[in-house]
């Protein structure tokens, strides 16, 4: 059950700065929405926003990343990727530093997203960059250690920053963080060389073809929908089996940590082991550490459950993306990945929310394992298909 796919060889592939580049750009999509927990608390508390007005905030975020990747599809053939990258920078600079004089909710909302369109724009060149390597899965792991790196970083340094500038430090933040990575913007691909290959131009692009790509990327939904659905709720399954906020942000830090190491295990695993067995043990600790967090668990459990969870988390993050960059022979499919796993992120909590009652947390559990299942069966069914037709296989 090893299933190897063919490698995406390309003239970049051999050098390291197009994996610097990527990787490095890698960590501008999402950043702010792994900043969301502590913008929230300063949009209610500084702003005096509404709960609910914090929420669409942060829904923003996620739809613009969305919506950057799908448009994607409409460049990411004609047009070259550094001037894409660096207009994407460019315009998310401009609108974390016009946010930072903005208080009036309408205002804020349009800055956001624009904000958010612009750094998906570059993580979506980031994530067709990295598919263009020989080994896509160890880009992507080696992205996903840089990505949690940084977060881990600036969420480290969000408290301080809050307290001397407000919600206004952060949009600096994620400004500065957004110039930082438009320095080797040189280093990246132009265009996709994928279409150069002789083989890929003699291939045609079918539908049979194109039809595993998507069933790739729902799996990646499903599997989205099921980790953020969990991660989203795992404070409040801590807080119900009585541990205290201290405790359990303790436990959330480590865990984040070991998200890191799971990108590092990817780049370093690469295929060694095919692709279905990452798929395969990826989703047996999932779906075990998940059953560890089921109700009055104790603190050993719970740090158990969570560190392996992120770690396996991010582990599996990389194998999705290098599946869909692997059968997309043409690279041109590869920057939906984002959007999959926005569309994923934003429907995990809201299901969720629909089933939770009290402190009974059981349905997000049942949810997660759902998803996990579901989701590894569609992945394998993606490497089986597309090994029925593809040459190179073991």
């Amino acid at each position: 059950m090893s299933y190897k796919l063919p490698s995406t060889t390309v003239k970049n592939s051999g050098t390291y700065r197009p994996l610097i580049a990527g990787a490095l750009l890698y960590s501008i999509g999402p950043a702010a929405l792994l900043l969301m927990p502590m913008m929230v608390g300063v949009y209610v508390e500084e702003l005096a926003y509404s709960n609910r007005q914090a929420g669409v905030l942060a829904s923003v975020e996620a739809v613009g990343m969305s919506l950057a990747s799908i448009l994607g599809i409409f460049w990411v053939k004609r047009f070259n990727w550094r001037l894409i990258a660096l207009i994407g920078l460019g315009c998310s600079i401009i609108a974390n530093l016009l946010a930072t004089g903005v208080d009036e909710f309408t205002a804020m909302l349009f800055c956001r997203g624009f904000a958010s369109l612009a750094a998906g724009t570059a993580f979506a060149v980031s994530v067709a960059s990295l598919g263009e390597q020989k080994k896509p899965e160890k880009a992507f792991g080696g992205a996903l250690a840089v990505q949690t790196f940084l977060m881990i970083v600036m969420m480290g340094s969000s408290a301080a920053v809050i307290e001397r500038q407000g919600v206004d430090g952060l949009f600096y933040m994620l400004a500065l963080l957004a110039l930082a990575v438009a320095l080797p913007t040189a280093w990246l691909p132009v265009r996709s060389e994928k279409s150069l290959d002789i083989k890929v131009q003699s291939s045609p692009d079918s539908s049979s073809g194109r039809a595993w790509i998507f069933v790739a990327l729902i799996a990646t939904a499903l599997h989205f929908a099921g980790t953020v659905g969990f991660w989203a709720y795992l404070e409040r399954i801590g807080d119900s089996a009585g541990h205290s906020t201290a405790t359990i942000g303790t436990i959330l830090a480590w865990a984040l940590g070991a998200g890191m190491l799971g990108g590092l295990l990817a780049a370093w695993l690469s295929d060694r082991w095919g692709f279905a067995w990452p798929f395969v043990i990826s989703t047996i600790i999932l779906v075990a550490s998940v059953g560890f967090m089921v109700g009055d668990i104790n603190i050993s459990l719970m740090a158990l459950g969570a560190i392996a969870f992120d770690g396996m988390w991010v582990f599996a993050n990389a194998y999705q993306a290098a599946l869909v960059a692997r059968l997309d022979k043409a690279g041109r499919f590869v920057v939906l990945v984002p959007a999959a796993q926005g569309a994923g992120a934003m429907a995990g909590p809201a299901i969720a929310a629909i089933f939770v009652r009290s402190d009974n947390y059981l349905p997000v559990n049942i949810l997660a394992v759902t998803c996990f299942v579901i989701s590894l069966f569609l992945f394998l069914l993606a490497l089986r298909g597309v090994s029925a037709s593809t040459s190179g296989w073991k």
